[in-house]
């Protein structure tokens, strides 16, 4: 019979679980949408910024006069963060004959869910940024077949450079998977602008980002498989064949600061483990962990997108 005794958070697995999240890796989620501090509640209010969050207030004070208030030009939505986690069941003979040479089975089982965890994370944020509909309609281009930056006819700085006007605050980083970053530090007239030849060099990501003004390029290399169950997996890249540009502001919280978006955390990670007397023979063990969150879009004319930027 299965054991019926309830879950029990543990501290040394969440410590393990917390710690794992925290490791430098190919991920940069929380880079794209910064972790901001924890909510105390489930649900809570955050700000949505429009166009006209950007307008010009009368700062002009009269020699006797008050200054006019502060006017925040937004509008407040309230949400709820989203449980995201998963189950490894462990025979106890796992567990008993790991310790016999010293291992720690649930701890590395703690790992290899939050690794899980970390490539959902991945394709959750990928997903909201690459979608056109979390962008001003203006903001978004989409290259034609064989109109891409992996072509060297097409003028990548200058369609580059077009694009980042658009937004109503210019975005200071770039987002694209390690493909199309591939490919557009070979394009020839990129090349030829900043190393002053057309062919036979590349570009590194700090001269992208001098010569756009950008604080940061963030590179996604992680991959995963879309193949069904039971079929041959073929990995492809999580970030796409798309770039996008933000302007992400580091102090911005869901209450205060334009940003393109952020992510809500509800407590940390957590992790523990509970009796099973299904598994195997002699029963086991039970692991979860996992995290509780909301990924948000909070300013959707501080971004920009470009579809398609290489061919699919």
């Amino acid at each position: 019979m299965a054991g019926t005794a309830p879950f029990v958070v543990q501290p040394e697995l969440t410590a393990i679980a917390i710690a794992y999240m925290q490791r430098p890796a190919d991920f940069i989620a929380d880079l794209v949408l910064p972790r901001v501090k924890p909510v105390g509640k489930r649900e809570f209010k955050y700000q949505v910024y429009g166009l006209e969050s950007y307008a010009t207030p009368n700062t002009r004070v009269g020699r006797k006069g008050r200054p006019n208030e502060v006017n925040w030009s937004s509008r407040e939505e309230t949400v709820a963060v989203e449980d995201f986690g998963l189950e490894d069941p462990i025979p106890q003979d796992d567990i008993d004959q790991g310790g016999k040479d010293g291992r720690n089975v649930t701890g590395e089982s703690t790992e290899y869910i939050m690794s899980l965890l970390r490539i959902d994370r991945e394709s959750r944020v990928a997903s909201l940024v690459q979608s056109a509909e979390n962008y001003a309609a203006n903001n978004v281009q989409t290259r034609a077949a064989g109109q891409g930056l992996d072509n060297d006819a097409v003028d990548a700085p200058e369609l580059i450079r077009d694009l980042l006007e658009k937004p109503m605050v210019r975005p200071n980083i770039g987002i694209m998977s390690r493909l199309v970053w591939s490919k557009v530090s070979h394009n020839a007239l990129l090349v030829k602008a900043i190393r002053g030849q057309l062919a036979g060099d590349k570009i590194t990501p700090q001269d992208f980002c001098d010569y756009f003004e950008l604080e940061s390029l963030l590179i996604g290399p992680a991959r995963k498989s879309r193949a069904a169950k039971g079929k041959n997996p073929t990995l492809e890249s999580i970030w796409g064949p798309h770039i996008a540009f933000h302007y992400r502001d580091m102090a911005a919280s869901e209450q205060r600061g334009v940003t393109f978006g952020l992510t809500v955390p509800y407590g940390t990670p957590v992790a523990g483990s509970t009796p099973d007397g299904d598994i195997g023979l002699r029963g086991g063990v039970r692991v979860r962990a996992g995290e509780s969150l909301k990924e948000l879009v909070l300013a959707k004319d501080a971004g920009c997108l470009l579809k398609n930027a290489i061919a699919v």
